[in-house]
């Protein structure tokens, strides 16, 4: 009897404990749950940025603008460079996951980083990708300057100058394996050929944007044409100062017409010198403040801001249009002033074999 009255009460004493440690449990549970979800609203986002090169200038603007906005919003950038090596982007892109990054964008060195963006996306990390895009991957987001718009601004100054008299062009277009060079030169493709005006004399592609590719083919042309060439139609600043060596051996500079793209610091002095004739310069700080806020909102499960999409061979992937503006001589103290990031480059650089206008002192 004395055991049969025990067995109950120590049951009971049993489960009142259970019961006990369950309620504790439960809101022990419940604590760690918010307390979790506080630590992820607090954590700070990693962002991997694998840049295809450092050799540029415009990269480290570029990169500043990034690492300001990336401050603002509380999130951390993890950059490395390729230096224009696919290979080493590839293996950079694997030490950027195994380092646990919420987001990567990537400056792809060429269309064919598309695997290596693809094990970022196989990993759950979603990628944007930056001024050209992977080919036959999945991307979350590709942030590119209008480059249709470049080739359009280029060749219809090309048209200007040439007059309606027509004459002969020469295109140096970009590396074939990159978007940006592809999209300039459907634009060229459209407003130049079969215009009647125009006697196309060469038509190149320049693997890696080569200065020396593009003097061979300025010389070569100008040789087949006993120097009649009224414009190069250049895709880059780069190829334009290759095509400016060559019109300078032959003392045409002046009297043709030279384009670029990105307003490096050579070619705005050949620009003021009247040698280049104008280039394209892309709005790299919206460019790179776009890029850093579209990578937080994908790190948190969110949707970023789209005008169009672009075809890669696997999808079409959300883009966002970064505008550009034309610099020639009539507007380049207002770009160095006014339109060019803090240190791109000064009026003294700049005009340092002449005297300097009084729209760049008065600044």
């Amino acid at each position: 009897m004395f055991r049969l009255k025990k067995i109950p009460i120590a049951i009971a004493v049993i489960c009142v404990l259970a019961l006990v440690v369950s309620a504790c449990g439960s809101g022990g549970s419940k604590e760690s749950k918010e307390a979790a979800s506080q630590g992820k609203a607090d954590k700070k986002i990693r962002i991997g940025v694998a840049m295809k090169t450092e050799v540029q200038p415009r990269w480290k603007f570029d990169l500043k603008y990034m690492e300001e906005e990336a401050k603002s919003l509380n999130a951390e950038l993890v950059v490395q460079y390729a230096n224009d090596d696919v290979t080493k982007q590839g293996n950079q892109v694997e030490n950027l996951l195994s380092q646990g990054i919420d987001v990567l964008v990537i400056v792809p060195v060429n269309d064919k980083t598309g695997p290596f963006v693809q094990k970022a996306k196989d990993a759950g990390v979603p990628v944007i990708a930056y001024d050209a895009l992977p080919q036959n991957a999945d991307v979350d987001l590709f942030v590119t300057r209008d480059n249709y718009k470049v080739g359009e601004l280029q060749a219809n100054a090309a048209l200007k100058y040439i007059g309606d008299q027509g004459g002969n062009i020469a295109i140096l277009k970009g590396d074939p394996a990159s978007t940006v060079a592809q999209g300039i030169a459907t634009a060229y493709d459209k407003i130049l050929k079969n215009n009647p005006k125009v006697h196309i004399v060469a038509e190149q592609w320049h693997e890696n944007w080569s200065t020396e590719k593009g003097l061979k083919t300025a010389e070569n042309a100008l040789s087949a044409q006993n120097d009649n060439i009224k414009a190069f139609v250049s895709s880059s600043d780069g190829l334009a100062m290759g095509v400016a060596q060559a019109v300078k051996g032959r003392n045409l500079q002046g009297k043709v017409f030279i384009s670029g793209l990105d307003v490096e610091l050579g070619s705005a002095r050949l620009i003021a010198e009247g040698v280049q004739s104008m280039s394209v310069w892309t709005k790299i700080d919206e460019a790179a403040k776009d890029t850093i806020d579209a990578a937080v909102k994908l790190a948190k499960g969110e949707k970023p801001e789209s005008e169009s999409v672009t075809n890669n061979g696997k999808n079409d992937v959300p883009t966002k249009l970064v505008d550009v503006v034309a610099v020639d001589k009539d507007n380049l103290c207002q770009f160095i002033t006014e339109i060019a990031p803090p240190g791109w480059m000064s009026a003294e650089q700049v005009y340092q074999n002449g005297s300097i206008p009084a729209a760049c002192e008065a600044k």
